[in-house]
């Protein structure tokens, strides 16, 4: 009878065991996704200031505002601008020879599609990227990428922008909105102030 008990007991450990095994793993298993997430935030940042010093590259070298200077003026193409100077038109309308001025790439990437966060495209906005450009505000381009990850972005904005905002959505160099799926977000980085107050698009 006494070893019918022991063995009992054993099995009883063992789920005890099981079980405690069983909550490591979730916690370290969040902990891992978590530092993830950090790691993307980061690597995220890092691309979001130097495309900002991209285009201030750019503007210095041609001298007018990007939409300015496309000859089909788009998001996609104001983005495209800072690898390709194939959207770049010839010659403003002061004459002077833009594409000769181009003195790209300026930035890594080959295509405005991004394997993790969507597409890539260049927008204007005031301080805030849901409040349209006007004469009377400043006005900034914004880099937008599609398809962030809400986790990340709000990461990102941390190295960014501090931890301090109370609207980070709205906020800040780093804002977003609601993206196409329910754990993503339109992520809006707010680059470089625009050359042009107006919507050259």
């Amino acid at each position: 009878m006494l070893s019918n008990q022991s063995g009992a007991l054993f099995g009883l450990d063992a789920r005890i065991a099981l079980a405690i095994f069983s909550v490591l793993s979730v916690v370290a298993g969040v902990a891992v996704v978590t530092n993830i997430d950090s790691t993307r935030a980061q690597v995220l940042a890092s691309e979001l200031t130097d495309t900002a010093q991209a285009l201030e590259s750019y503007h210095h070298d041609l001298k007018t505002d990007i939409f300015l200077s496309l000859s089909n003026p788009s998001g996609k193409n104001g983005f495209q601008a800072l690898y390709d100077n194939a959207v770049i038109t010839d010659s403003d309308v002061s004459g002077a020879n833009l594409r000769a001025r181009w003195n790209g790439p300026y930035i890594k990437f080959t295509t405005n599609q991004n394997s993790r966060y969507g597409e890539m495209y260049l927008t204007k906005a005031g301080g805030s990227h849901a409040q349209p450009c006007s004469p009377e505000d400043i006005c900034y381009l914004y880099l937008v990428y599609t398809r962030v990850k809400e986790g990340i972005a709000t990461e990102a904005n941390k190295v960014l922008d501090g931890e301090a905002e109370r609207n980070p959505g709205v906020e800040g160099r780093l804002q977003w909105s609601p993206g196409d799926t329910n754990n993503t977000v339109m992520m809006h980085f707010r680059a470089h102030r625009a050359l042009s107050q107006s919507m050259d698009y």
